[in-house]
């Protein structure tokens, strides 16, 4: 009563076939993800590389107007697109500090002029309005910031003198993905 030896052997060799699956099944598994990291990585590098954007000034405007808690000016900024295509929906923004939804002007005053936007080509421009701006010579900012984390930054103040706004952009990515 007992098993014999040759069951036994029987017993433990399977038992270390399945372990043996068992591990390389784990093993495969995880090299697998690895490897779909880095290959995650490498698109976002070249997409971050890729990622080049600026105002377009032709498409760019300010008009002025008073309301009842004063005097203030629009701005329409275009967004152009000189690199890679950008999806449009997983921008996001902030207005002087504050986060802001970009596709409802009417909650935050910036906003998209179009909600038809999806993808933006290279060369084409996207147009994001920012209203009710009080007409003094206070600087503001608008940082807009693109599905691989790259953004473009606007800063602006209104000349009462000359009765202009000066713009100056500038742009970047994150440095952790290097």
């Amino acid at each position: 009563m007992g098993f014999s030896v040759s069951a036994s052997a029987a017993i433990i060799f399977i038992s270390f076939l399945m372990v043996a699956v068992t591990l390389y099944n784990a093993w495969d598994n995880v090299y697998a993800e690895v490897q779909a990291a880095q290959e995650d990585w490498y698109n976002l590098k070249l997409s971050q590389l890729n990622t080049l954007s600026s105002l377009d000034i032709q498409k760019s405007s300010v008009s002025t107007g008073t309301g009842s808690s004063g005097d203030y000016y629009n701005l329409t900024l275009a967004i152009q697109s000189n690199g890679v295509t950008l999806y449009v929906p997983h921008w996001s923004g902030t207005y002087d500090g504050k986060l802001v939804t970009l596709y409802n002007v009417d909650d935050d005053n910036v906003g998209f002029l179009s909600n038809d936007y999806t993808y933006l080509l290279p060369g084409d421009s996207v147009q994001l309005n920012v209203t009710y701006i009080p007409l003094n010579e206070t600087r503001h900012t608008l940082n807009v910031v693109f599905g691989n984390g790259c953004w473009v930054r606007f800063s602006w103040y209104y000349n009462t003198t000359d009765n202009a706004v000066y713009v100056n952009t500038s742009r970047g990515c994150p440095t952790e993905v290097s």
